[in-house]
């Protein structure tokens, strides 16, 4: 189910979702005779009955929603915050000596690189292949900048370099859990669920009555799979239609690659 949610087709729910809806109202009405026959269910309980399923299903799409959004700003966030580290750790790189100042932004740059890959890929094997790379470059990185330290203690400036390395390390872990971590499963499946019965609910009610009223039901299932999949795509961040924007990171790794004296 997990994998349904966060990490197929963003194309697939929503096509399967608007089946099924479609399904719970027309199965019910093209049975209405059985179903007119059999229930014994007063007009007034089926409101009762529909209005409730319809307002858990109003709350749990709200709980998603907000979950969803604050993870979606989280990752944004981030992603500026990253690229601030990466930019400061490539400027602070000049109080290496000239051999090992290069070495550091080569290895710099090939980083940042990796890390976009790993944000912006699709593919699992290569998301944990840029991921196992930039664990790589970090591990380089640091043993420069440490091996720098450790022959001049006193020098404030590779201190300084040290603190931001820190932070560009600390920042590509959260970054990352930012990115893997989703709404549980369990609250977005409990969502179509409920979306589900209220949609039987309607069904029914319109078996009952005798009439199911075409375009109003058609704008009902419509709008129901355009608010879910908005909720669950707020949560794939980049595979889904609303992405988090690499644009800072991308900016930054542009301006890395531009050789020195050029604008």
């Amino acid at each position: 189910m997990t994998w349904l949610i966060f990490e197929s087709s963003p194309w697939v729910l929503p096509v399967l979702f608007f089946i099924v809806l479609t399904l719970l109202i027309e199965v019910p009405f093209r049975m209405r005779g059985l179903l007119t026959k059999s229930s014994a269910v007063k007009t007034g309980d089926w409101d009762v009955v529909q209005v409730a399923l319809f307002t858990l299903a109003s709350f749990v799409l709200g709980l998603s929603f907000a979950q969803a959004s604050g993870r979606y700003d989280t990752r944004r966030a981030l992603v500026v915050q990253e690229a601030n580290a990466i930019g400061t750790t490539w400027l602070r790189a000049d109080q290496l000596d000239r051999g090992e100042e290069k070495r550091f932004r080569s290895v710099l740059t090939d980083y940042t690189a990796e890390r976009l890959t790993a944000y912006g890929s699709t593919d699992r094997s290569v998301h944990e292949r840029a991921i196992e790379l930039s664990d790589v470059y970090q591990s380089e990185l640091w043993q420069i900048s440490s091996s720098a330290l450790a022959a001049h203690p006193n020098n404030l400036g590779l201190s300084l370099l040290m603190q931001t390395l820190n932070d560009t390390i600390d920042v590509s872990a959260e970054q990352l859990q930012a990115l893997t971590a989703h709404v549980p499963t369990a609250i977005v499946t409990l969502m179509l669920a409920l979306s589900a019965l209220a949609m039987l609910a309607a069904g029914l009610r319109f078996a009952r009555d005798g009439s199911r009223p075409l375009v109003l039901s058609v704008v009902l299932i419509a709008a129901s799979v355009i608010v879910v999949s908005m909720a669950i795509d707020y949560d794939r961040p980049q595979q889904g239609f609303i992405t988090v924007s690499l644009a800072p990171m991308q900016r930054q790794l542009d301006s890395m690659r531009v050789p020195a004296g050029e604008p």
